[in-house]
């Protein structure tokens, strides 16, 4: 057993006289003193120490901050979409005299009792009736002085909770033939005008109804619906002035696992996504709805209803409404659903303006303008890759202990290939 000791230590020792590590060859120099051999290893062990607390540091940036976030204003080629712009009615009059005073979509205590012997189907047919077609809604778009259909951009959004939302320029609607967010700002474009003639011949609907300027993947819920509001009045224009600031991902972004980039893409949907693309809202509704059905078993008929699950009866209603902080907890929205990781964000200012000269004095207008075109933007790049790793340990080992890559090919050859030369 000893003399396999001393066989061992000869093989290190000739790898340390050997090897292009710095310094380890003067530990091993029998010519030398024992204080200048503690001196050297005093050295080596400092260096050492230094190499590791920098690959440690190197390692931990890697994977706590891979990514960083910067701002750009070199805006000549941009290209930001025009945000969201979505009409919502969140309720009519069977359901206010039936049902529920208020909203029902945030789950607020009902007020009449007929509630209780209401079927679901009764329920979804009153949401279904609280439609109101596109035309009949809205009168004239107009774009920077061009005249389009209202109705081929205006398109019904899936259920959000707030009832039913018609939006143009989001990413939430599917087309075919064409992008789904086609009103873009870009340096082409002198400025960004927007007018909406909203038919407003009924007082009912115009208190019923709520107008919403959102970025282009957000959505109409019960967090933000109140938010920002827009409200009209028959015969004036809503003047609604707005700038943006968009979000760029540099190549490779993506290529970060997402619980470290702290974010998601439109296209990572969760497993149990109900929409076609992924945004923070969409990951809420879908939280709400599971609750929904853990909690009661049915889903309020104000949201979307997964394949296999069933409406709330009137019962039921009960059991959504007496769980409500549950349902709509912000903390399990924060646990379960991640930013973003592209988007604009808006910051609006309105106010009412005088009465127009219009063709019908019982038109609202909308007009939503961007005061200047976006100078600023914020650019999330990868600020710490694999290959910066590579670099950094690569540097440390280079500083501190004068290694290189091929000083790992002298491992083997010093301990397995030479070590039958030692008498």
């Amino acid at each position: 057993m000893w003399q396999r000791l001393i066989w061992c230590w000869k093989i290190i020792k000739r790898y340390l006289s050997n090897c292009s590590i710095h310094g380890t060859r003067y530990l091993v120099d029998g010519q030398l003193s024992y204080l200048e051999r503690f001196f050297w290893l005093i050295a080596c062990v400092l260096c050492w120490y230094g190499c590791v607390d920098m690959i440690k540091s190197a390692l931990k940036n890697c994977i706590e901050y891979p990514v960083g976030v910067t701002v750009e204003t070199m805006y000549l080629h941009w290209v930001t979409p025009f945000p969201t712009v979505a009409f919502c009615i969140s309720s009519s009059k069977t359901i206010s005299n039936k049902y529920f005073k208020r909203n029902p979509g945030a789950l607020v205590n009902y007020t009449n009792p007929s509630l209780l012997s209401t079927t679901a189907e009764e329920l979804l047919f009153a949401y279904e009736q609280m439609k109101l077609p596109c035309t009949i809604l809205l009168v004239d778009c107009e774009w920077n002085n061009v005249k389009f259909n209202c109705c081929s951009e205006f398109q019904e959004l899936r259920k959000t909770g707030i009832g039913y939302c018609l939006a143009m320029n989001t990413f939430h609607l599917t087309n075919n033939a064409e992008p789904s967010v086609r009103y873009l700002i870009n340096r082409t474009v002198q400025y960004g005008d927007l007018f909406i003639d909203i038919n407003s011949t009924s007082k009912s609907l115009i208190r019923l109804l709520t107008v919403h300027l959102f970025n282009n993947y957000e959505l109409p819920t019960i967090n933000n619906v109140e938010k920002d509001e827009i409200h009209l009045k028959i015969g004036k224009t809503t003047r609604v002035e707005f700038i943006m600031y968009d979000t760029y991902n540099q190549d490779g972004v993506k290529k970060v696992a997402i619980n470290r980039r702290n974010c998601r893409f439109s296209d990572e949907k969760r497993g149990s996504s109900l929409f076609d693309i992924y945004s923070s809202d969409s990951c809420y509704l879908e939280v709400i709805t599971e609750r929904m059905i853990t909690l009661c078993g049915c889903v309020h008929f104000y949201y979307f209803i997964p394949h296999g699950a069933r409406a709330c009866n009137g019962t039921e209603m009960l059991c959504i409404i007496a769980n409500k902080t549950n349902i709509l907890s912000y903390s399990m929205r924060d646990e379960q659903c991640l930013p973003n990781c592209d988007g604009t964000s808006l910051l609006t200012n309105q106010w009412e303006q005088p009465e127009y000269e219009s063709p019908n004095p019982s038109y609202s207008r909308l007009h939503f303008t961007l005061l200047t075109h976006p100078t600023v933007r914020y650019r999330r790049y990868v600020a710490n890759d694999l290959l910066d790793v590579v670099v950094s340990v690569g540097s440390a080992f280079g500083l501190f202990m004068g290694v290189s890559i091929l000083s790992i090919f002298e491992i083997p050859y010093w301990l397995f290939i030479r070590r039958n030369e030692i008498t």
